[in-house]
């Protein structure tokens, strides 16, 4: 009888050993994380199995310098134990905590926070940890989300922003007319060169120079043409980095201002021929008026140059009563 307890017992003690053999890994990115300044960011850091919180010690810290980001300890997080440089922009997702996941958010990103993260995961009986690199995303190119429709005639702006902390004057930004890879505008050495332009947008195209220092490097294009149709891209470059982002303009026909124009112009002759009409029938029955009138002065007074047969015999019988009497 004892030896069969000391062989089931035995059998529990080799099944749980091989179960803590087994022990746990820590996920965290296979790739360094790449951080726009001043956004979140999320440092992930995960198990497979969730482990008991009571015996569960997590911790975040810079394995460059071991500041500690931030701690879950006895089943609750320790804000106190935050480095000054982290406290209240670094916290755990605390509902996932019991699902094993253990990952950080990072608000407000800044240029310090870039480096090499340690996650390291303890539980009563072993630790395991994961690594996470942050680098920063020196250069964010922004530009129009939906296609820009604009009138013939019209004036149109192209949004282009560039969010980066690379000085504005080492910027070089270019905005193409991708059919046919015509240069619109060009930005160089902290300057405006309009003389590089294409002499199809020379004159009509132009930056915003109040807004560059800003980042905004937006395209205002004036009277806006049907072969202005198409794709437009925003080239930012910086060292060795190169970004872009595109802008599409859709040409919609006559503007606004030009159908009322043109409504104003065809309005204007029509009253022109309505008016004329009253004056033309006036003409007209005037000029019936006259030939009538002559028509009947004709008619009542006959010439004076011709002589009727009754006008002969009367002059006969006069000279006849003439010889009589003589």
């Amino acid at each position: 009888m004892m030896k069969s307890k000391m062989r089931v017992f035995c059998w529990f003690l080799s099944l749980f050993c091989a179960i803590r053999t087994e022990g746990f890994s820590v996920r965290g990115p296979a790739m360094p994380l790449v951080v726009q300044l001043r956004a979140s960011v999320t440092l992930p850091c995960s198990v497979d199995t969730p482990l008991p919180l009571l015996e569960l010690e997590v911790q975040w810290m810079r394995e460059d310098s071991g500041t500690p980001v931030h701690l879950f300890q006895k089943g609750e997080s320790r804000p106190e134990s935050q480095s000054p440089a982290y406290r209240g922009r670094a916290q755990f997702f605390s509902e996932e905590i019991s699902k094993g996941n253990f990952s950080l958010l990072l608000r407000n990103f800044t240029t310090e926070d870039k480096g090499l993260y340690k996650c390291v995961v303890h539980d009563k009986y072993e630790s395991s940890e994961t690594k996470v690199k942050i680098d920063i995303e020196r250069l964010v190119v922004t530009g129009a989300g939906m296609p820009i429709f604009a009138y013939a005639g019209e004036d149109v702006v192209l949004n282009c922003s560039v969010d980066t902390h690379v000085p504005v004057k080492e910027l070089q930004v270019e905005w193409i007319k991708t059919n046919g890879e015509i240069l619109v505008l060009l930005f160089s050495e902290g300057e405006n060169r309009p003389e590089s332009q294409h002499e199809r947008f020379r004159g009509r195209a132009e930056f915003f120079s109040e807004e560059i220092p800003k980042g905004n490097f937006s395209l205002k294009l004036r009277d806006v043409k049907s072969e202005d149709r198409g794709e437009f891209m925003c080239k930012v470059h910086a060292d060795r980095e190169s970004v872009n982002a595109t802008a599409w303009l859709q040409r919609q026909g006559f503007s606004t201002l030009h159908l009322c124009v043109l409504g104003l112009t065809i309005a204007a002759a029509a009253f022109a021929v309505i008016s004329c009409i009253p004056a033309l029938w006036y003409i007209n029955k005037e000029r019936q008026e006259k030939i009538k009138k002559e028509k009947i002065k004709k008619e009542s007074c006959p010439s004076r140059g011709s002589v009727t047969d009754e006008d002969e015999e009367d002059g006969e019988n006069l000279m006849s009563n003439g010889r009589t009497m003589t």
